[in-house]
């Protein structure tokens, strides 16, 4: 069963409870399968509307996501497939809408909150949200057997509801950056791709810590 067909019995489910529910996961299987690593985003909750369907916002020919945060997730999937490369800021802050094509569609975006909030996300929700689809978001990941999970802003409410009975051995690179091996799946707590700061800083933090995780473990 392709992972589409497996998304889509998850989601029959979930919407036959809740219409509002919007989907997310796999942007795009065959880009997805055939990356070099498979990478899964955790993010807490998408802005505005009802029962649409985030996989297809990103994959839209003219949109390619939100630039606010999509710019920096394309950013950051093209240097974790590149990870041996030091890709100078003067090219990485250019031609966005071109990356953001190319890019997106490798990748899985799943949200703890299945549901839209708004403007600025409520910890509250997202923690109560992440314990109600924690089932959801485990089928999902199952489905998807990433090799990279990166935590945006998320890592707190997901392995605590999503490891339930499980505690992770967390370890930290040499720059402070903290992550765990789930089997052979490498899972990142990192900032989310709207924090406060320089989007220059975030991504070469990030590469720096998935340069250290997978020098040392061989992914």
């Amino acid at each position: 069963m392709s992972i589409r067909s497996e998304e889509q019995v998850l989601f029959d489910e979930l919407r036959a409870n809740n219409p509002a529910v919007i989907l997310d996961g796999v942007v795009d299987e065959q880009e997805y399968l055939s990356a070099r690593y498979k990478i899964a985003y955790i993010l807490k909750e998408v802005n505005g509307g009802a029962g649409w369907d985030l996989r297809e916002f990103v994959r839209k020919e003219k949109e390619y996501g939100r630039p606010q945060t999509w710019d920096n997730i394309a950013r950051w999937t093209q240097g974790i497939l590149s990870w041996e490369a030091e890709l100078p800021w003067c090219e990485l802050e250019k031609d966005n809408e071109n990356r953001r094509k190319t890019f997106l569609r490798k990748i899985a975006a799943i949200n703890l909150k299945k549901t839209s909030g708004g403007h600025t996300a409520n910890a509250d929700e997202i923690y109560r949200a992440a314990e109600e689809y924690s089932q959801v978001i485990q089928a999902q990941l199952d489905i998807y057997r990433p090799d990279i999970v990166i935590c945006c802003g998320t890592s707190g409410p997901y392995v605590k509801h999503c490891y339930r009975g499980s505690e992770p051995e967390w370890k930290m690179t040499t720059r402070g950056i903290w992550y765990f091996l789930d089997g052979e799946t490498v899972v990142i707590s990192y900032s989310h791709p709207e924090a406060r700061t320089k989007d220059s800083l975030l991504y070469y933090g990030l590469m720096d810590a998935v340069k250290e995780i997978l020098s040392n473990h061989q992914l």
